[in-house]
């Protein structure tokens, strides 16, 4: 069938992961002057196991049970592996650094991504569908509006929104229902394999597997083979399959 919409995921795809280690060190500072006005001291390395458990628990749920924790479910297991008292207070204000360090400290949108929407956006409806980390969707679309390119949007499907991850079939069909179409009538933009590819075509969309921005992460778990219908490198390469 004719393609008529084309979905895409943030992260590695649009944009980069450049920015994590300001974004750690963003978090770590407003929970150290919180904990300071408590009269509770974090040493460095508590603070880095902490983080590391977080991220385990982030990703254990993420992968078996295809849905992302919220910023404050996250915080609140770091909060019990370090023994913190229940100050909601200052939970609160950490709870909001986890959440808006992507605008503090943010990721670059990948070479060429913005040229490539404005074509598509000319020929095709744009929908974004990302599995949400630290920070919600509504800030994920804050930081598309100071890039320029929410206009080429006209749908969204966050992960903290709609309760489920890639690839989970509602991430997909929320993304494409404002268009009432078939899922053979769109394709989707992503870079693991198992979330992103296998999530659209088990829906029965396109895929295209992107590598323009690969992390150590994605490389080691991502296999070789894949079931996409296309490989791009670029967003250059990207418009070259769907222009």
């Amino acid at each position: 069938m004719e393609i008529k919409v084309i979905t895409i995921d943030f992260w590695n795809t649009l944009y980069d992961s450049s920015g994590g280690e300001l974004r750690n060190h963003y978090r770590q500072r407003i929970l150290f002057e919180q904990m300071d006005k408590s009269g509770v001291w974090v040493k460095k390395d508590e603070y880095d196991a902490a983080m590391k458990s977080t991220w385990e628990y982030f990703e254990n749920i993420w992968t078996k049970e295809h849905r992302t924790p919220s910023a404050e479910d996250c915080l609140e297991h770091m909060w019990k592996f370090l023994k913190l008292p229940g100050d909601q207070e200052a939970k609160n204000i950490v709870i909001e650094s986890f959440e808006d360090c992507i605008l503090e400290h943010p990721p670059k949108l990948l070479d060429g991504a913005e040229e490539i929407l404005f074509e598509l956006s000319q020929k095709y409806q744009l929908a974004l569908v990302s599995d949400t980390g630290f920070s919600p969707g509504t800030i994920l679309q804050e930081l598309m509006k100071r890039n320029d390119i929410m206009k080429y949007f006209s749908a969204f499907s966050f992960s903290n929104e709609t309760g489920v991850a890639k690839p989970h079939e509602k991430a997909f069909r929320t993304a494409l229902e404002p268009f009432s179409i078939d899922p053979s009538e769109a394709i989707h933009i992503g870079d693991i394999e198992q979330t992103d590819i296998v999530g659209a075509k088990n829906f029965g969309m396109g895929a295209i597997r992107f590598t323009g921005s690969e992390t150590e992460y994605v490389i080691v778990r991502n296999p070789t083979e894949s079931r996409a219908d296309h490989w791009a490198a670029s967003w250059e390469e990207i418009g070259d399959i769907l222009l």
